[in-house]
């Protein structure tokens, strides 16, 4: 024992701070802990969220931009494309869903059976089912009259179709089957669709029909902050369309009660005269995307407009009864030639000029407009172009295809486009080019 005599506040002092500096030692290795733990799981997160996220875009589908970390978790699994977005839901389909039960799941998640309605959403659906081959359900049926295919839910008649050849059909019973009133889509057949019963739960090849969803996106931009292409809340291509056909019926009719002047007119024989007119674009101009929610506006962009706004979804190639300004603006875009003419001109010279366009190239469209005048009844645009024609003359029209051809800012963008109200003539590949139409007017 130490003597009493000895000061003890010394030793007090010195036991007081080891405790001290034990203590501080004990929390900040807490404190480390704890930052460790947090970071590791929210590099875990991130790295989750990116295994969720859909690839990077090819020339189907669109790349999703930077959003907030609610609306990742609200997207997971769900890959965008021009045709809206599509999630396979397997887990819910474990033993197989029929189709009563596909339906149930896809209005659970707030969308439906896919309407597929071309080749190309077919080709998109087959390819986001090859991370996970499996027949599907789409959203296609035959339920009221035997042969009679309509998209279910709506009183539309299908009008694409995939089904498999008369070829291939011995290896599929469930066709010829009175009670295959269903659709299911199959990627080991390439794609192909099978007619079968609607509460089946496997496949003809024993395997287990799953589902994959479709659903409209919500507005959406890109890095330029534009609303993006495709179906989505702002467009669709069918919801609020009237608001751009307030014209049609003055575009599309030759009758003094638009114009005292208006009569049938024909193209002169002759060379035409006139010169082509272009406008000088700024290389890194972006025509805006304008919600259907909203009107177009032309004013600054001349009488003839060659480029501007106009709406996210731009029209299927081809001919129309009629086509709004704000739909093929974005053909422009794309890189399409656009023919207008005059209602009041000469059906048959109409029929003459369309062949030169359609043999031209696929991506073109045709339809009446009030653009051209009773003078010059005939117009050709381009990103940046057009001509007046008074003259019958082809050689001047193909000269003008071949120099701005596929000239947009888009031009190399060969999908379809989604819009297809009056379609009339749904634009082909012309003899000797390509989709892509490499070779542009090949007949020369």
């Amino acid at each position: 024992m130490k003597d009493l005599t000895e000061p003890l506040l010394p030793e007090l002092r010195q036991d007081g701070d080891e405790d001290i500096c034990e203590k501080k030692s004990i929390n900040l290795s807490r404190l480390g802990t704890v930052v460790v733990i947090t970071f590791t799981t929210f590099i875990l997160l991130l790295i989750i969220l990116a295994a969720q996220l859909p690839p990077q875009q090819t020339m189907g589908m669109t790349t999703i931009g930077i959003q907030t970390l609610s609306s990742n978790l609200d997207n997971l699994g769900w890959v965008r494309t021009i045709y809206g977005e599509y999630k396979l839901f397997t887990e819910m389909c474990l033993a197989g869903c029929d189709f009563d039960e596909a339906v149930a799941v896809c209005e659970e998640q707030g969308g439906h059976l896919p309407f597929i309605q071309s080749e190309e959403e077919n080709e998109e659906v087959k390819s986001i089912l090859s991370t996970s081959p499996q027949s599907v359900w789409i959203g296609l049926i035959s339920k009221y009259r035997t042969g009679s295919w309509q998209l279910y839910k709506t009183e539309d008649a299908a009008t694409y179709f995939n089904f498999l050849t008369e070829d291939n059909e011995e290896s599929h019973q469930s066709h010829d089957d009175e009670d295959a009133r269903c659709v299911i889509l199959e990627v080991d057949d390439g794609g192909k669709w099978i007619k079968t019963g609607c509460s089946q739960r496997k496949d003809d090849k024993e395997g287990l029909v799953g589902v994959i969803c479709q659903r409209l996106p919500n507005v959406t931009e890109d890095v330029s902050m534009r609303v993006m292409m495709g179906k989505s809340a702002c467009d669709d291509g069918q919801k609020g369309i009237e608001r751009d056909l307030q014209n049609l019926e003055r575009d599309t009719e030759c009758n003094e009660k638009h114009n005292n002047d208006d009569k049938i007119v024909k193209l002169k024989e002759g060379t035409e005269t006139m010169a082509e007119h272009c406008d000088k674009i700024h290389e890194k101009y972006v025509p805006n995307h304008v919600c259907m929610n909203q009107a177009v506006d032309y004013s600054g962009f001349g009488i003839i407009p060659t480029h501007g706004p106009h709406r996210p979804n731009w029209a299927s190639f081809g001919e129309y009864s009629y086509l709004p300004i704000e739909r093929w603006q974005h053909n422009l875009e794309h890189g399409c030639v656009v023919l207008l003419y005059h209602p009041c001109l000469d059906h048959h010279e109409v029929t003459m000029v369309k062949s030169v366009l359609s043999g031209c190239m696929r991506k073109h469209i045709i339809t009446p407009s009030r653009l051209p005048s009773l003078t010059r009844p005939l117009m050709l645009l381009a990103w940046g172009c057009y001509l007046e024609f008074q003259f019958q003359d082809l050689v001047r029209m193909r000269s003008f295809i071949l120099s701005h051809a596929l000239g947009g800012p888009e031009g190399n963008y060969t999908k379809d486009g989604l819009y297809t109200h009056l379609q009339m003539v749904k634009a082909e590949v012309p003899e000797g080019s390509d989709r892509k139409d490499s070779i542009v007017c090949p007949q020369l």
